[in-house]
């Protein structure tokens, strides 16, 4: 009889002890995916972007129904890389919103010129009457989101 309890109690050590492994595993990735959601705003110049509430560069036709996307990417950063199919769903769910995705290179330096834009990733919200309404830096789709509707909300009051 003793020696059953002692190999029940081996049994039950190592299941507990399987358990708390996998529960650690969970934990670590869940830490992950914090990181990726509350990931640090990138570098922001001073005095970068266009002036809010002023008409923005006429690079574009800005008659989209609701607002115009204006993301500056860059083929080196990563966080663009990685922002990519976010747009994508930023198209389908916003189907007013226009997105214009503009990646740094020899061709569009003059826009990035006329926007004031040194830093990637970077996005301007622009109103159908050319107007800009919201800019910054996002790095999460989140924070895309959120200027999005900071836009859209301040257009309809």
């Amino acid at each position: 009889m003793s020696g059953s309890v002692w190999i029940a109690s081996y049994v039950l050590l190592w299941a507990t002890v399987l358990v708390l492994s996998l529960t650690v595993v969970a934990l670590l990735r869940q830490i992950g995916v914090l990181h990726a959601r509350v990931r640090p705003v990138g570098t922001h110049f001073a005095g970068e972007g266009p002036e809010r509430l002023a008409p923005a560069p006429p690079a574009f036709d800005y008659g989209a129904p609701t607002m115009t996307l204006v993301a500056f990417l860059s083929p080196t950063c990563e966080i663009c890389h990685v922002l990519r199919p976010g747009l994508a769903a930023i198209r389908r769910t916003y189907p007013g919103v226009r997105v214009e995705e503009l990646e740094h290179g020899p061709a569009t330096e003059d826009v990035f010129g006329a926007f004031n834009v040194r830093s990637t990733p970077y996005f301007v919200t622009v109103d159908p009457s050319g107007i800009v309404r919201v800019r910054g830096i996002a790095n999460t789709l989140e924070q895309i989101e959120v200027m999005l509707e900071e836009s859209l909300a301040e257009e309809v009051a």
